[in-house]
């Protein structure tokens, strides 16, 4: 029976992975096609301001995305939402491939962007339910941080290997791949307990985790406090008319609204943080940075970093805290930032060593962003939505980051040509600071938390875990003796 979970567990994740690493093979393999298409591909007559939004247009449409996401989770669950929203991605693969003029390209990116949207998200939120607080902070990191990078890294070495149309065709893989395994994943068990589904979701807990004393705590804990909240709101009302008066009473709470600043601060540090502009124009921005057209080499190493910086919070979080993750390794890779612009700035471009100390700053500076802020802020995205509100609040909030990646994918050539890369490169660390200073003051500490008592932290300005955990008294619990 224990071999029989763990198979199942690694199941679960291999195929949340090979989702993650779909979604960071589409950046990948753009970041070669966006370069070919400024002038280098015969036959298509697109000018910068075409390929901009072409490269842009992902970012702005996966709000639909996120939308479609909401409606479609909450009436099927999350492992056929996954399944359903990766089909039109091998259509976009295929509409890439056979692409000859300006129009094409961009109705492949509007669907691109609504199938992403909704994939990429829930990934995040079903890999935090689909794990127990020891597995949490690790399995959320394969699929969130070591996932992507890898696919991202593959779709940059291959496009610059290969033909970019080549490089779509083979981008069918994981994206197939994507759509058939969740259809053979047990349900996520937080989905069936809000659905009131108590039975079916202790089942599915059981079958994923066992029976060990601390995953029952945590399973009553679950049941216990969903059934709670679902007992506050008026029974027998119709699907939208429930969301809509959940989503009301949210908002008369304070708890809502920390929950939502911090989650804004959140995105903004990933957007000024540069993860997504990076992977969109890597190739380009290093070939115009280096001066050198012959990228491979400092490709390797910058995406050798990045690979390496997403494989360490795997460690990291068995050690640390993920306030002094986040803190720590955040301060040392924005100084790192500030140090490339700098030599940026002042470094002639025809030095020697220019391209290796420029490119060896900037694989520095994933290795350690990737390595901690950007592993912790994409764990709290997975564990700071109320359960009941998830669907809602990855569409309100999905909805703002996409929009800010969209408007800095979109302005940066206008940003690098305006403000050159060490402008851009010290106004996103400045942005940065900010993010700290406040997430410093109103973040707590969630490591070893369950996302219930996560939530009522927010509820009650305090982890109480007397509280918390008194539940063995609750009417509840015979359906999980």
């Amino acid at each position: 029976m224990h071999r029989s979970r763990t198979v199942r567990q690694l199941f679960i994740l291999s195929g949340l992975t090979i989702c993650s690493i779909s979604d960071g093979f589409i950046f990948g393999q753009m970041s070669g096609m966006v370069d070919d298409l400024r002038g280098k591909e015969n036959g298509l007559s697109l000018n910068d301001d075409d390929v901009s939004w072409i490269a842009s247009t992902v970012n702005a449409t996966c709000i639909v995305g996120f939308m479609l996401a909401g409606v479609v989770t909450e009436k099927v669950g999350r492992r056929r939402a996954i399944a359903f929203l990766s089909v039109p991605m091998i259509l976009t693969w295929i509409m890439v491939y056979f692409a000859s003029n300006f129009a094409t390209f961009i109705a492949s990116r509007v669907i691109l962007g609504i199938s992403y949207g909704g994939v990429i998200l829930l990934t995040y939120v079903t890999t935090a339910e689909y794990t127990t607080i020891k597995q949490r902070a690790v399995f959320l990191t394969i699929v969130t941080a070591v996932g992507p990078s890898v696919g991202t890294s593959v779709g940059h070495i291959l496009s610059i290997l290969m033909h970019w149309r080549t490089v779509a065709l083979i981008g069918i893989i994981p994206t197939a791949l994507s759509t058939i395994l969740p259809l053979f994943w047990v349900e996520s068990p937080s989905w069936l307990a809000s659905r009131g589904r108590f039975d079916e979701c202790v089942t599915a807990y059981r079958e994923l985790h066992g029976r060990k004393e601390v995953t029952e705590v945590e399973l009553r804990l679950l049941v216990n406090f969903e059934k709670t909240k679902q007992n506050d709101f008026t029974p027998n009302k119709t699907f939208y008319l429930s969301v809509l008066e959940k989503i009301t009473s949210a908002f008369k709470h304070l708890y809502f609204w920390k929950i939502t600043l911090l989650v804004a601060v959140i995105c903004v540090y990933r957007v000024a943080g540069g993860r997504v502009l990076y992977n969109t124009l890597a190739i380009t921005m290093l070939q115009e940075i280096t001066g050198n057209p012959n990228i491979l080499l400092f490709t390797l190493l910058v995406d050798g970093f990045i690979v390496t910086g997403s494989i360490l919070p795997l460690y990291l979080f068995r050690k640390m805290k993920t306030r002094t993750l986040l803190f720590s390794f955040g301060l040392t890779s924005n100084f790192a930032l500030i140090v490339l612009s700098a030599c940026l700035y002042y470094i002639p471009r025809d030095n020697v060593y220019f391209a290796w100390v420029c490119s060896s700053l900037l694989a520095f500076y994933f290795i350690i962003a990737y390595a901690g802020p950007y592993a912790v802020l994409e764990l709290l995205l997975a564990e700071l939505y109320p359960l009941e509100l998830k669907s809602f609040c990855t569409f309100f909030f999905g909805t703002f980051a996409g929009f800010a990646t969209f408007l800095s994918v979109k302005l940066a050539p206008r940003m690098f040509a305006c403000m050159g890369y060490h402008g851009v490169f010290l106004l996103n660390s400045s942005i940065v600071f900010l993010c700290l200073g406040y997430l410093w003051f109103y973040l707590p500490e969630t490591k070893g938390r369950t996302l219930q008592e996560i939530e009522l932290y927010f509820r009650n300005g305090e982890f109480d875990n007397e509280t918390d955990l008194k539940i063995e008294q609750n009417e509840c619990d015979d359906l999980v003796a």
